[in-house]
C-alpha cells in the first residue's frame, strides 16, 4: 500500500535476534509514522529491515512516500497480531 507524504516521527533503536525456525540473524526498527487529516492526527507504528532503513536514508522528521506491507498473524491460541512493514519507501523531500 503506497502512503504519500508520511512524516518519519520517530525512529527506534536497532532490535537483532535470531529466527528460531531458519536460524538466520537480523535486525530491525520500530519506526513512527504519523500524517494530519480532517480529524487531525492519526500514527501508525511499523518495522522495517535493518538493512533497508540504512539505504533509505531517511531521518526523523522526513516527509516521504513509503509503501506498506500489511499481513495478519493467527496462532493456534487464538490470538491474532498485525504485522505492518516498510518496504521500498522513498524519500520526497
Amino acid at each position: 500500500m503506497l502512503v504519500e507524504n508520511i512524516t518519519i516521527k520517530r525512529v527506534g533503536e536497532v532490535v537483532s535476534g535470531v529466527s528460531p525456525t531458519t536460524g538466520k540473524a537480523w535486525t530491525s526498527r520500530s519506526i513512527l509514522l504519523g500524517w494530519e487529516d480532517e480529524t487531525g492526527e492519526g500514527y501508525i507504528h511499523a518495522q522495517v529491515d535493518n538493512d533497508v532503513w540504512k539505504s533509505l536514508a531517511l531521518q526523523e522528521g522526513d516527509k516521504a512516500t513509503i509503501n506498506l506491507r500489511f499481513r495478519t498473524k493467527a496462532f493456534r491460541s487464538g490470538y491474532i497480531t498485525n504485522d505492518i512493514r516498510i518496504i521500498n519507501p522513498q524519500n520526497v523531500n
